[in-house]
């Protein structure tokens, strides 16, 4: 996995970190070792449109092509300028971590203009514990607890939000990565260290689906449930907890709605975002969605009455919604796309229609089942993508036709529905 001269210079470089007094200095570099071990492997490839090395985890896996790609160790700056060309060296990584330490003293959003991105500062804003990292003027508490967040101590009533990012099922096996980078870091860093006492980040009871480690999708629905069933006692009222989740299959989302119905929560807006990666060995040539769908979910509060169809025709009214929104900011949506966005949808739907007879004492598979045949009632995504085809009236991945309800055809009065 790595050849002699890269085994050197990671050594060296451990080395040198672990000598560093200053515990913050120390960790930003163990930060900054972690990153660059990810380049500096014999399981990177060449980017031939960035001209650039990919780091092994450009996809979701250990690949493992024909031709590696060896990154300069210390990295290359080009001549006369302070400019890092190509990636993967250690100038390249801590000139990253720079522009991150930067962004977090002067935050910012990117606004599109066409071509061109304008930069717009977030005024009076700053994350983390320190401003600039002083030890004097502002502060804040940020606790960092690595345990299981079913059993986590937190007073009811006391969170103003949860926003998260669980597991998607079986697509990321997060421990059998990690492990990649955290037998370096439980060198350096040291074993009586909480954090860094067991031998590997794997766990049998990590929360993700191994039909070979019998972690089917009880399992997971189970695991997630009593996750948010913990968070919801420790929100405020009408604070949000919101997470995001996507998946190719419709059966993946069932323990999503389980666990928000277990936690007695009602999802108030599914909202498609694009997600952070656009590949993965999973789904590679498959025509699967690099959309991801953001469940936002409230104990109480209000939905609008037009985002609570009857029919699948309109469902496939709000998915046409959402990809034009998705459009207007230059994405381009697939049929894999189009299926998850109407997925998280169909979801929400089957919450807002199951919670009034809910039972959480009952078992998994009978939960599970609830689910399956609300939807199954309903229509699901084939009902909903035939209406996609009636609308568009070629196929359902061309850009579709936008179709609104008129909140006026209920009347005011029914403009939106509290829960």
């Amino acid at each position: 996995m790595f050849n002699a001269r890269q085994l050197l210079g990671l050594e060296l470089s451990a080395r040198i970190i672990s000598k560093i007094t200053d515990e913050r200095v120390r960790n930003a570099l163990a930060t900054n070792f972690s990153d660059l071990l990810r380049y500096q492997n014999m399981l990177c490839r060449y980017d031939t449109m960035a001209l650039k090395s990919l780091d092994i985890f450009s996809v979701h896996g250990f690949p493992v092509g024909l031709i590696q790609c060896e990154s300069n160790f210390l990295g290359i700056v080009e001549k006369g300028k302070n400019i890092c060309v190509g990636s993967g060296g250690w100038k390249n990584i801590t000139e990253k971590y720079r522009k991150a330490k930067a962004y977090c003293d002067d935050p910012f959003e990117v606004r599109h203009k066409g071509r061109n991105k304008e930069i717009i500062p977030i005024r009076g804003e700053w994350i983390g514990d320190r401003l600039n990292g002083g030890q004097v003027g502002r502060h804040r508490i940020v606790e960092i607890h690595c345990e299981n967040s079913a059993s986590v101590d937190l007073p009811e009533s006391s969170l103003d939000a949860v926003l998260t990012d669980p597991p998607y099922f079986g697509n990321v096996q997060y421990a059998e990565l990690m492990d990649f980078c955290y037998v370096w870091l439980r060198k350096l860093i040291g074993e009586k260290e909480k954090p860094f006492q067991h031998p590997s980040t794997r766990s049998q009871h990590e929360l993700t689906g191994n039909v070979d480690m019998g972690r089917d999708l009880e399992y997971f629905t189970e695991g997630i449930s009593s996750v948010f069933q913990r968070m919801a006692k420790a929100l405020k009222p009408k604070a949000p907890l919101a997470f995001t989740y996507h998946h190719n299959t419709i059966e993946a989302y069932f323990p999503i709605a389980v666990a928000i119905l277990d936690a007695g929560l009602v999802c108030s807006a599914s909202l498609p975002c694009p997600a952070e990666m656009g590949a993965s060995i999973h789904i590679n040539g498959t025509g699967s969605s690099i959309i991801d769908t953001v469940f936002v979910c409230r104990k109480t509060g209000f939905v609008s009455k037009q985002s609570l169809p009857c029919l699948a025709a309109g469902v496939a009214g709000l998915v046409c919604q959402d990809l034009a929104e998705l459009r207007k900011g230059n994405v381009k949506p697939s049929i894999g796309d189009t299926r998850c966005i109407a997925y998280g949808h169909l979801i929400r739907l089957a919450i807002w229609n199951l919670r009034s007879t809910w039972d959480n004492s009952t078992n998994t598979s009978k939960k599970l089942s609830a689910v399956a045949d609300w939807l199954r009632a309903f229509g699901g995504w084939p009902k909903v993508e035939r209406h996609l085809n009636e609308l568009n009236g070629t196929c359902s991945h061309e850009p579709l036709l936008t179709v609104r309800e008129n909140t006026m055809d209920y009347g005011v009065e029914y403009a939106h529905v509290s829960f």
